[in-house]
């Protein structure tokens, strides 16, 4: 298993943006035709609870909001948040996960806006969009003095959007009464709405909006609205007076001309899509290609993946990077493998996972449903898609009895069911881990008794309940040591700073052993800059700023990519703040992909 992530999928390369253009009209119900031309070759890719507050809570700048807190024993303080303005809204209450409404209590207000700039779009750690989502969704009240309440909430939006979360976006919009709607935000709204095919509802705005905006968005929208309409007089009139007005979207005239039975085709290598222009080849059911899709975002991705009319592969493709990104669950995935999505034989990427999972949902031995589940994982390891490939395999594991198997396979599933959070299965695991190393020639035994300890490195870091107890005095740092890769001895130092992290006593004589597996130095990131904030955040309490950097330092590939050090700062500030569990789901998501 590897750490590294491909940037590009390999399997990019296998829809091509080229295929014949198919004649008819554009609203048959027919197989998606490619809109790029043929490429010719040289000579010789649990529902929310009631949202909080709601908008009748919502108060003017000049009201203010205060919650009670302990502040030691015997002691109430009283402190302002602020008003509860368009800013505070949210779909997520301490009961059904978010952080609370108090969690920017103590932050700058302008801050809050900096801290939600710097954070990545997307995160391919499940655990960090996990807490991405949380933190977006979050109602809680901005303390007072933040200027434009509605610029965070169009922040807010436009990070979930770009994530790929269009349905958490859409209901954390539908929280705003009608009076702060801007201009921005009824954007926003209608390209949410074109995103997931609800037309109707993206049309109705355009009249009012083209009175209040000149944003040329309304008059190209109004055009397409003709044509879904039938309309298309007043559609041509509507693209003419855009085009003599020098509007610059060459993709939309490009669209609107095979929308009216032209035969225009888009530069597959220029074009980025937007919401608008997926709608309109979604209309005059023209294939969108993956590599145009993700070029674009995971917001397009998100609606070719859901796009029912779509070619299955493209919707593969799709389904599995938005898996990878967390806006979709593993599901659709399977549904559309099951479908025969790349049912050719492909040696590499999807293509690969999407046989062994046909593989091993037709397999009736558990012996051999193993080695295909061991071959899926390799394959999603060497892709650098792990934990996708593991959420799709996860109903077969769930079949396989903790019995004696491969050696091998019993520290494989341990880890995937911790980091799935089913204890049940991982304890059965476990025990079997351990029954192990009661069998077999001394060799083998031995073999066992290596493994038992990985097994109780990772029950330890995740903190589930187990048989694993730390004993520094009896822990074997040579189940670690690996004389053709040095780099696992730098797991050894991860492990035992992690077990400091979470409060185990590691003596001296332990670190000496990890230098003496021999240390090479990793290829990683960190920011001290973030890191002192992000300290001093969960020094003072302040949860949503220490959730918020936590995430910008981990950044895109999350916390096997990061220093150790680095790791363990995120981990004890994440526990400052009362976040012990995320941080232990973190330190195990980086074990799992470390290899530990």
């Amino acid at each position: 298993m590897t750490s590294s992530r491909n940037k590009i999928y390999p399997f990019l390369g296998l829809l091509t943006a080229g295929t014949l253009l198919v004649s008819g009209s554009v609203f048959a119900q027919e197989k998606p035709r490619s809109l790029f031309p043929v490429q010719k070759p040289a000579a010789s890719a649990k529902p929310d609870e009631p949202l909080i507050p709601s908008s009748s809570t919502i108060q003017t700048d000049g009201e203010k909001q205060s919650i009670e807190r302990g502040a030691g024993k015997g002691t109430l303080v009283i402190q302002s948040l602020g008003g509860l303005d368009a800013a505070s809204i949210g779909t997520l209450g301490v009961a059904n996960g978010g952080f609370g409404a108090g969690m920017w209590r103590g932050t700058a207000p302008e801050r809050v806006v900096t801290l939600l700039k710097f954070l990545p779009t997307a995160s391919h750690s499940p655990q960090a969009q996990d807490l991405a989502r949380r933190l977006l969704l979050t109602a809680a009240a901005i303390p007072q003095g933040l200027e434009n309440p509605t610029k965070l909430v169009q922040l807010r939006l436009d990070k979930l959007q770009a994530a790929g979360r269009v349905p958490d976006a859409s209901a954390l919009l539908a929280q705003l009464p009608p009076a702060v709607l801007n201009a921005e935000l009824a954007k926003t709204r209608a390209n949410l709405q074109l995103l997931q095919d609800q037309n109707a509802e993206a049309c109705k705005q355009v009249p009012a909006e083209k009175r209040r905006s000149n944003d040329n968005f309304w008059t190209k929208l109004e055009v397409f609205c003709h044509v879904v309409d039938g309309n298309f007089e007043r559609a041509e009139l509507g693209a003419t007076l855009l085009e003599e007005g020098q509007e610059d979207d060459g993709a939309f005239f490009t669209l609107f001309d095979r929308l009216a039975g032209g035969k225009s085709e888009l530069a597959a290598g220029e074009t980025l899509i937007t919401p608008l222009h997926f709608a309109m080849m979604r209309q005059g059911g023209l294939a969108v290609p993956y590599e145009l899709a993700s070029k674009a975002g995971y917001d397009i991705l998100w609606a070719l993946a859901t796009d029912k009319t779509a070619e299955k592969n493209a919707r593969l493709l799709a389904a599995f990077a938005s898996l990878d990104a967390g806006s979709i669950g593993p599901t659709l995935s399977r549904q559309l493998i099951t479908e025969e999505a790349f049912e050719e034989a492909v040696e590499s990427g999807i293509g690969q996972i999407a046989a062994l999972y046909r593989a091993l949902a037709a397999e009736k031995d558990p012996e051999r449903k193993i080695g295909i589940l061991q071959n899926l994982w390799a394959a999603g390891t060497a892709n650098g898609t792990y934990f996708p490939a593991a959420k799709l395999s996860l109903p077969a594991l769930e079949m396989i009895p903790a019995t004696p198997q491969d050696e091998g396979f019993d520290l494989d599933a341990l880890r995937l069911f911790l980091a799935e959070g089913d204890i049940t299965n991982a304890q059965n695991w476990e025990r079997q881990a351990r029954r192990g190393a009661l069998r077999g020639t001394n060799e083998e035994r031995e073999a066992a008794r290596k493994r038992i300890t990985r097994v109780d490195a990772y029950m330890l870091v995740s903190g589930a309940p187990g048989i694993a107890r730390w004993n520094a005095a009896n822990f074997d740092l040579m189940a670690f040591a690996d004389n053709s890769n040095l780099d696992k001895g730098a797991n050894a130092g991860f492990l035992l700073t992690v077990l400091e992290e979470f409060g185990e006593t590691v003596p001296d004589s332990l670190w000496s052993q990890a230098l003496n597996l021999g240390q090479v130095p990793r290829s990683s990131f960190s920011n001290l800059v973030i890191e002192k904030n992000m300290t001093l955040a969960s020094e003072a309490g302040r949860m949503g700023e220490t959730v918020a950097l936590a995430l910008t330092v981990l950044g895109t590939d999350g916390p096997s990519a990061v220093a150790t050090s680095t790791l363990a700062t995120v981990l004890s500030s994440l526990k400052r703040v009362g976040l012990e569990e995320e941080a232990r789901l973190l330190a195990l998501e980086a074990a799992v992909l470390r290899d530990l």
